[in-house]
């Protein structure tokens, strides 16, 4: 009942966490990520409802509530180059629905946002159950400009058959991958294996979970210059992330 009235209310809003590209230290998007804000103040992470959420099939309704609140607030951006994007999670189910697809055109066109300024990242937490419809849908959007981007690459069910029976461009590192360098943990030796698949891939990589100077210069040394995490920012309302972006922007003029 809880979730209900903060759907209701509009409680589920995006937090945003920049992307950096650290040769640059230009920021090329961003990820959206689903926060409760409660009347009183609260804030509840996504950790403490998303499962629930998924189970009782209230996610599209907070899908649906991020994807308005998003495309609104990109109608507001201003001084971003033509490239930047922010991406949003979606669970396979929903990729491998026609109608998901549509309201997804539907809102951003109604809020005149170009689609290319939206990307979708779908978890591998659950799996997909109908592959042949997640490709029809997955390659509708893409003929409509909007990129598909694999998140938590390693963890979960598909694993990188995904790229194999899926048009997905891009591989986000799990942050669990990232915390072994420099450390003797077995799953460095994964880090470098997933570096070296999405090389061998030609995938664009995103690190996420960076906290370090240290990680971004072992990314760095690896070929991996696409930044997500706690080292650049955390994630921030949109109202911050405006502030952000201007503050990035005088940066990169005054560098250059």
């Amino acid at each position: 009942m809880a979730i209900e009235r903060g759907i209701k209310r509009k409680e589920f809003i995006p937090f945003y966490q920049p992307i950096i590209n650290s040769m640059t230290g230009s920021i090329i998007g961003c990820e959206s990520l689903i926060r409760w804000c409660k009347a009183n103040g609260e804030i509840i992470s996504p950790a403490n409802f998303i499962d629930i959420a998924e189970q009782n099939k209230q996610i599209y309704e907070i899908t649906d509530l991020l994807i308005s609140q998003v495309a609104e607030d990109l109608s507001k951006l201003n001084n971003i180059h033509d490239n930047f994007y922010i991406s949003i999670n979606v669970i396979p189910r929903q990729l491998q629905n026609q109608t998901f697809a549509t309201k997804l055109l539907n809102t951003l066109s109604s809020a005149q946002v170009s689609n290319h300024r939206v990307a979708i990242e779908v978890t591998e937490r659950t799996q997909f159950t109908n592959v042949t419809s997640a490709k029809e849908v997955m390659q509708r959007l893409i003929d409509h400009g909007i990129s598909i981007k694999l998140d938590d690459a390693g963890t979960g069910f598909g694993g990188f058959s995904y790229f194999q029976e899926l048009p997905i461009s891009t591989l986000k590192i799990d942050k669990m991958f990232i915390d072994t360098i420099g450390t003797c943990d077995v799953k460095a030796n994964i880090l470098n294996a997933i570096i070296s698949f999405g090389k061998e891939a030609k995938l664009t990589m995103i690190a996420e979970g960076v906290e370090t100077q240290e990680q971004v210069n072992y990314l760095r040394d690896q070929g991996v210059f696409l930044i997500q995490g706690f080292y650049y920012a955390k994630p921030m309302p949109f109202s911050d992330l405006e502030k952000y972006i201007n503050n990035n922007l005088k940066k990169i003029i005054i560098r250059d």
